[in-house]
C-alpha cells in the first residue's frame, strides 16, 4: 500500500490564491497512468493557494462557524478540480470527503477507511485531502499528511511519497540560496541536525513549511517504519520509479527512521 500525496506547493500556485499549476496536473496524471493498476495506492491532495488562504489569512476575520465552512468548501474545492482532471486524463479516480470519513471525538479521531478499501478493491484511485473536519468542540485543521497517518494506522503503508515543487530537502532554499545541496537521506543520525537548521526558515504556509513537511515525514516513517520519499512531482519518470520502490534509482530526499 503506498501513499502519494500530491503536495500544495506543486499542484497550485501559492503566490497567487487559488490558481492552479496545470504543468503539475499533467505530471501527476502521467504517473499514475504509468504506474502498475493493480498497485494499492491513496492518493491525497494538499492545500496549496486554497486551503492555506483561507486558513491561514482568514483566520482572523471570521468567526470558528464561518471559518470551519469557508474552509471545507475550499478544500473540496481544489479536490473536485484535481479529481475532474485526472477522470478528464484517464485515470480511474474519485473523491473522498475527508471530513465525511473522519471525526473527531472524545477519545481522538475517528476514522470510517471502509469507503477507501472499497474503492482500492474496485481499481479505482481514491482520492483523499487535508481539510477543517468536525470534532466534539468545533473542528480541527488535519494536513494531508494527518489524513494519511490516520488512515495508515487502518490500512497499513509500505511506502510514502510526497510530490513538491522542487527535487527534494535542500540545505537552504534551493529558490533562493547559491549553492543549494540535495540532502537525499535523513535518518536518526542526522533527523534532529536537518530540523534544527530547516526551523530557521521561515513557514510558507499554514502547515509549517518546508520544515513541517520534514518534520511530518519524519513522524511518519518512525510510526510505521517506512521510507517517506520527498521529490519533485514534476519528475514523472522517477515518480513512477519511487512508487514501485525503487528507490535507489530515485533523485530526492529519503526520510527512514527505521527500528
Amino acid at each position: 500500500m503506498v501513499y502519494l500525496k500530491a503536495g500544495g506547493s506543486f499542484l497550485t500556485n501559492k503566490e497567487k490564491p487559488f490558481s492552479l499549476n496545470f504543468r503539475a496536473l499533467s505530471s501527476l496524471a502521467r504517473i499514475l497512468r504509468e504506474v502498475p493498476a493493480e498497485l494499492p495506492l491513496v492518493l491525497g491532495n494538499g492545500g496549496g493557494s486554497f486551503a492555506h488562504t483561507v486558513v491561514k489569512a482568514m483566520r482572523d476575520k471570521y468567526g470558528a462557524r464561518s471559518l470551519l465552512v469557508r474552509c471545507q468548501s475550499t478544500t473540496r474545492w481544489l479536490n473536485k478540480l484535481v479529481v475532474d482532471y485526472l477522470v478528464l486524463e484517464g485515470v480511474d479516480a474519485t473523491s473522498i470527503q475527508t471530513s465525511a470519513i473522519i471525526t473527531g471525538g472524545p477519545g481522538g479521531f475517528v476514522v470510517n477507511h471502509l469507503p477507501v478499501v472499497m474503492s482500492i478493491k474496485r481499481g479505482i484511485r481514491p482520492v483523499v485531502y487535508g481539510e477543517c473536519v468536525f470534532t466534539e468542540d468545533g473542528y480541527s485543521v488535519l494536513s494531508t499528511e494527518a489524513v494519511f497517518s490516520l488512515l495508515a494506522e487502518r490500512i497499513r503503508p509500505s511506502l510514502f511519497v510526497f510530490l513538491m515543487d522542487v527535487e527534494g530537502v535542500y540545505t537552504c532554499d534551493p529558490k533562493k540560496c547559491e549553492e543549494p545541496e540535495l540532502i537525499s537521506r535523513i535518518d536518526s543520525s542526522n533527523a534532529g541536525r536537518v530540523l534544527k537548521s530547516l526551523g530557521a526558515r521561515s513557514a510558507t504556509d499554514a502547515t509549517g513549511g518546508i520544515s513541517g513537511k520534514v518534520r511530518s515525514a519524519i513522524e511518519l516513517s518512525a510510526k510505521f517504519r517506512v521510507p517517506v520519499v520527498l521529490m519533485s512531482g514534476f519528475n514523472a519518470d522517477d515518480a513512477v520509479k519511487a512508487l514501485t520502490g525503487q528507490l535507489e534509482d530515485v533523485r530526492g530526499t529519503v526520510v527512514y527512521i527505521g527500528s
